[in-house]
Order: structure tokens, then C-alpha cells, then sequence
């Protein structure tokens, strides 16, 4: 008569599920990140209460450039100072308008956002980013 092992099988069977649990754990994690990963960018923008140090203006010819733009601009001019609005941008889009942006804000110099514009009569600071 063989002695009755206690968590012999069963012990190796919790080990055994823990051990694919904490496998396929990453995994799944991986490959959800990899499916959402790169498919859109987020621009925030704050209006300022003050103007900055270095900053470039947009105009109309900023929306002949880039048309996706106005639409955002336009909703801007109702933000009070201070506060601030996140815009969601296909990576196309977001890659355009980041490079056309940063180029602009090169041409003044740097300030303590990404991005310091003025637009109309209100002066905002932005950066891009993903969501």
C-alpha cells in the first residue's frame, strides 16, 4: 500500500497553470499594445494667460498647408486662459502636423512647450504626444 501523497499532482498542476498564466499574461498584454500601438497621436494645447518668449503665429496660410488644422484652431478661440483641450489625430495627420509645427517653432526658438503660437488674439502653448 503506497502512502497517500498530499499536493503531489495537484501541487505540480497549480505550478504548471500559474507558470502559463504568468506566460501568456505578457503576451496578451503585447499583443493588444501592438494593435493600438502607433494608430493615432493626441495634440494638447493651452491657452496662455500671457504671451510667451518665442512664438510664431498661424494664419490662413498655416490651413492652405495643413486643412485639418482650422478645424482645430477654430474650436481653440473658445478656450479661456488657462484652460486647455486634447484633439485626437490619425498618425498621418499627427506626423504632419507635428513636423510643420516643430519647423515653425524652430524658426523662433525654443519655449516651454513644444509649441508656443499665437492665433488670432490669444497666445497658446502645445504638445503632441500619443493618447
Amino acid at each position: 500500500m503506497r502512502p497517500q501523497q498530499y499536493g503531489g499532482e495537484c501541487g505540480m498542476k497549480k505550478k504548471h497553470v500559474i507558470l502559463l498564466i504568468l506566460i501568456l499574461l505578457p503576451v496578451v498584454f503585447l499583443h493588444i499594445m501592438l494593435a493600438t500601438w502607433g494608430l493615432s497621436m493626441s495634440f494638447y494645447v493651452k491657452r496662455l494667460s500671457s504671451p510667451p518668449q518665442n512664438y510664431f503665429e498661424i494664419t490662413e496660410e498655416d490651413f492652405r498647408e495643413i486643412p485639418e488644422l482650422k478645424k482645430i484652431f477654430e474650436d481653440l478661440r473658445k478656450l479661456a486662459p488657462g484652460e486647455s483641450r486634447s484633439y485626437e489625430l490619425d498618425i498621418d495627420t499627427g506626423n504632419k502636423v507635428h513636423s510643420y509645427l516643430t519647423e515653425k517653432q524652430a524658426g523662433v526658438g525654443e519655449c516651454s512647450y513644444t509649441y508656443c503660437f499665437k492665433y488670432g488674439d490669444a497666445y497658446y502653448g502645445a504638445h503632441m504626444g500619443t493618447p
